[in-house]
Order: C-alpha cells, then structure tokens, then sequence
C-alpha cells in the first residue's frame, strides 16, 4: 500500500549530541480509513458499519490507526554520523510502523468481512431449506386433498 508519504512529510527531532534522530509520520489516523471508504464501498451505510457503528463497536476500534508512528535512528560510536542517512533511516522505520499497522487492520477488515458473509450464506441457506420444506409441506398437503397419487 502507498500512502505517498515521503521523508519530506515527517518531522524530525536531531540529537547530534547522542547521535539520535527521530522521525515523527503524523496525523496518520484517516489513512486506513480512507483506503477502505475508496477502495471497498459495500453498500451505503459502510462508514457507519465500520467507523461509527454502535452495532459493532469493537470493530471500529481495532481498524482505527494511531495517529503518529515513530522510528528511531541510533548512529554507532564507530560510524560517522549523518544527518540525512539518519532521517532515512528513522523514517524507513517509522514508515515500516505504518504499514504494519495498516495491514493489520486490513486483515481484520477482511477476516470480518469473511465471518460477514459465511454468517449471511448460513442465513440464506436456512432460509433455503425452511422454504423448501414449507414449499414439499404444501405440495404434500395439496396432493393429500385432491387425492393426487403420482
């Protein structure tokens, strides 16, 4: 998944002191949010069964990222140090967060939508069968009353 964020959007704490950097991705809670509003419309209440829901709350809140995902660069006493290699670095880990996050909860989206529909299919199928049994019921009673003995 990209979410086009690049290294230029992330904020940036620089200890050159302790040879740290810091790379803050921010304001990341709509990203999963959106992927599926965008990607996965199925039917139109679907914000409100996901994000809002009080029928499933527990569901809105495992696909609700955090808001700001971190990652840290520590530089060696035996490496020269490097500001802008240290916000690759703190970046690409923050950004491996992000993505871990987002996969997890696209997993969830998908398990439930998964338990979702096997619950609908076990739903038509009992259905199905009540209506064929009512459907041999009512031909076996109309055989019985007209005396029909095919």
């Amino acid at each position: 998944m990209k979410f086009n964020i690049k290294p230029s959007d992330a904020k940036y704490i620089i200890d050159e002191k302790n040879r740290v950097v810091v790379c803050r991705i921010e304001n990341t809670r709509h990203l999963f949010q959106n992927f599926v509003n965008k990607n996965f419309k199925i039917g139109p209440n679907c914000d409100e069964m996901l994000w809002v829901s009080t029928v499933r709350p527990t569901l809105s809140d495992k696909l609700i990222m955090p808001n700001r995902f971190v990652g840290v660069a520590k530089c060696s006493q035996d490496d020269e140090w490097s500001e802008e290699t240290g916000k690759l670095i703190a970046f690409s880990r923050a950004k491996d967060k992000l993505n871990k996050s987002f996969f997890k909860r696209a997993n969830t989206y998908i398990n439930c939508l998964d338990k979702w529909t096997n619950e609908a299919a076990a739903t038509l199928r009992n259905i199905g069968n009540k209506l064929t049994i009512n459907t041999q019921h009512r031909h076996n009673l109309i055989k019985s009353i007209i005396g029909d003995d095919e």
